[in-house]
């Protein structure tokens, strides 16, 4: 008699486990299919944020104020060309970096160091 319920025993805790993997696994495929779950239990943050309202504007998603299209008319009466998206600003070179600042500084009417 103790065999019997040994062994309904271990089927109930095998069936439990199972039952307990199924959930798991479901869960699993749930986070899977919505990647904005998997991301989010990742660590990982929205790549799109809401828009900041205590600052001026953010041209690189293609907000322009008065003041960044002062700054802006000022930069095309120079000829110099802005990057455009996230890639290019990334794929600068420091040397680019440093003459579009002097220009920068020109066009403000400040000294440039040499």
């Amino acid at each position: 008699m103790s065999d019997d319920t040994d062994a309904m025993l271990l089927m109930k805790a095998l069936i439990s486990k199972m039952e307990s993997m199924d959930t798991e696994l479901n869960n699993m495929r749930k986070s899977m299919n919505t990647p904005e779950l998997f991301l989010k239990r990742a660590g990982f943050v929205r790549a799109k944020t809401p828009q900041a309202e205590d600052v001026w504007g953010d041209p690189l998603r293609g907000d322009r104020d008065d003041v960044i299209n002062k700054a802006a008319n000022a930069i095309d009466e120079t000829g110099m060309s802005m990057p455009s998206s996230n890639e290019e600003w990334h794929d600068m070179d420091w040397s680019d970096i440093h003459a579009m600042a002097d220009t920068a500084a020109q066009v403000e009417g400040r000294r440039v160091d040499a």
